[in-house]
C-alpha cells in the first residue's frame, strides 16, 4: 500500500504546555494512523522531533511543551500495519505556546506587565 500525503492542519488552541490542531481525515482510507510530529522551531526533524498518534480522528495534541516557546508542527500518515511505512508530511505550522501567567483570558480581567 502506498501511504498518502497527510491532510493539512488547522490551529485550534495553545496553552502554556499544549498545542491543539485539527485536520480532516482522508476519505475512503481506513488503514492509516495520523501521527502528529513537533519540534523546537530551531531544531531539526531528524534530531529534535517528538510525536504521538492522534487519539481523536479529527484532532491532535502536542503535549508537555515548554511555555513561551516556538514549535514547528506537522501531520503524517502512517500505515496501521507497518509503522515504518509513512507518507509525505503536510505543510508545517509554526506556533507558540503561551507564556506562564502572561496571556490574558477572555473571561478574566488580566494584563501582563513586562519591565
Amino acid at each position: 500500500m502506498s501511504v498518502p500525503k497527510a491532510p493539512s492542519l488547522d490551529f485550534i488552541n495553545a496553552t502554556e504546555v499544549d498545542i491543539i490542531v485539527a485536520f480532516t481525515p482522508l476519505e475512503d482510507i481506513d488503514d492509516v494512523n495520523y501521527e502528529l510530529q513537533w519540534r523546537d522551531y530551531h531544531g531539526t526533524w531528524e534530531t529534535n522531533m517528538k510525536s504521538s498518534i492522534a487519539e481523536n480522528p479529527k484532532e491532535a495534541v502536542a503535549k508537555d511543551l515548554e511555555p513561551g516557546s516556538t514549535y514547528a508542527v506537522r501531520l503524517i500518515c502512517v500505515n496501521k500495519n507497518d509503522s515504518t511505512d509513512k507518507g509525505e508530511p503536510c505543510r508545517e505550522l509554526i506556533l507558540d505556546t503561551e507564556q506562564v501567567g502572561c496571556t490574558p483570558k477572555p473571561d478574566k480581567k488580566t494584563c501582563c506587565v513586562i519591565s
